[in-house]
């Protein structure tokens, strides 16, 4: 078992390097924020956020950033780098995602599948058959985003 001074010792060195290795980091955002404020990765950019997070998820966030570092001018300037990142990091990127998209206030987004509605447009028996147009055996691709 190692001394406790030790272990304290060693943290706070671990801490005393991050906060030299992001300090630039950091500096570079701050620069960003006064030469392109349209800039949302650097806009919505919250040190004292940043700062709380353990260094794992600063290493994270510092990836979802650095294009908006490198290029300063990106309108969004930055980038989920993993499908959980929306969630992780959901106090920033909320602010950055409601800013791009122009939302203001709560938003609940209802998905309505109901076709009642369109009823009048669908085909004879609610199913388009492209075969029945000419067409053949179809190959169809769905993109999806999230907002």
């Amino acid at each position: 078992p190692g001394n406790i001074l030790d272990e304290i010792n060693d943290r706070l060195i671990r801490i005393e390097n991050m906060l030299v290795s992001y300090g630039d980091f950091i500096g570079k955002i701050k620069d960003v924020k006064k030469s392109n404020p349209n800039n949302l990765m650097a806009k919505h950019f919250d040190t004292g956020y940043f700062n709380q997070l353990s260094a794992e998820l600063q290493e994270r966030l510092e990836k979802i950033c650095r294009s908006g570092v490198e290029n300063p001018d990106s309108g969004m300037g930055c980038y989920a780098m993993q499908p959980d990142d929306y969630d992780v990091f959901q106090p920033y990127l909320d602010k950055v995602i409601r800013d791009y998209h122009k939302i203001a206030g709560e938003v609940q987004h209802v998905t309505n599948w109901d076709l009642e509605s369109v009823k009048d447009k669908l085909p004879e028996g609610g199913k388009l058959d492209l075969t029945k147009l000419g067409l053949g055996t179809t190959s169809m691709r769905v993109r999806v985003g999230r907002n």
